[in-house]
């Protein structure tokens, strides 16, 4: 893109352009900070003119972007940590039921089924 390169140009581009990076800001909010004495208008021009040039996405495109993954990623967690549980609690039924079941025949038959300490190999 052609645009005069201005004596303000020259020394507040790429300042502004930084803590547009840095920040994210919009020209307003950069323009607010009182750091460059630049214009809003101007601000923008070169803001999308950095843009447009370098193809690069502000911060909170990109966080708003990490957000959603974040969000996909959470849910995903919860649901695998929903499954688990479900699992644990299966295979804790399952070892109540074969301890009882070894109960029994051991009542029943008088075998020791369980391995007892001390007990030579």
């Amino acid at each position: 893109m052609n645009f005069k390169h201005t004596t303000k140009r020259q020394l507040y581009y790429d300042q502004v352009i930084e803590i547009y990076q840095k920040t994210g800001y919009s020209a307003y909010q950069i323009e607010k900070l009182g750091i460059v004495p630049i214009e809003r208008k101007a601000i923008s021009n070169w803001i999308a003119n950095f843009v447009s040039e370098n193809g690069k996405v502000t911060p909170q495109t990109l966080m708003r972007s990490q957000e959603s993954q974040t969000n996909e990623e959470l849910e995903a967690l919860k649901a695998k940590v929903a499954d688990l549980e479900e699992q644990l609690r299966v295979e804790k039924l399952r070892n109540r039921l074969n301890e009882k079941i070894i109960d029994i025949a051991e009542e029943r038959w008088h075998i020791d089924i369980r391995k007892k300490a001390g007990t030579k190999q």
